[in-house]
């Protein structure tokens, strides 16, 4: 699988922002919450969200640029297409990059075998 990111893989219109909030399942993790829903698409997609609770701007776009990092590089992980949606919480600006991987790997984790089960 590429691990490349293509501007299709991100999620950019309000419109699906509002739907994932409203129709998508969740899970809460130490640092993040994740929204996430089965995609129609052949891809995987995510946006990401970082309130000005998790830190001063510097400190936002580290977080994103992190999460969709963590998102490109284990694409391979997820077992059918996902519409994502990460919102940083405000322990995620101290995080350090290694536990921020091992949560997110976690989540992943638990969504496929949730899904699995039903």
């Amino acid at each position: 699988m590429s691990e490349s990111f293509n501007p299709r893989e991100r999620i950019r219109k309000k419109k699906d922002f509002l739907f994932l909030y409203r129709k998508g399942n969740r899970y809460k993790g130490k640092y993040f919450s994740l929204i996430y829903l089965p995609s129609s698409s052949t891809f995987s997609r995510v946006g990401v969200v970082a309130s000005r609770k998790v830190g001063n701007a510097a400190t936002r776009n580290k977080v994103k640029r992190w999460m969709r990092e963590l998102f490109r590089r284990n694409k391979g992980l997820l077992d059918f297409p996902l519409d994502m949606l990460i919102i940083a919480r405000p322990e995620m600006g101290e995080v350090k990059w290694e536990e921020l991987k091992e949560q997110y790997l976690t989540a992943v984790e638990r969504i496929f075998k949730k899904k699995k089960e039903r």
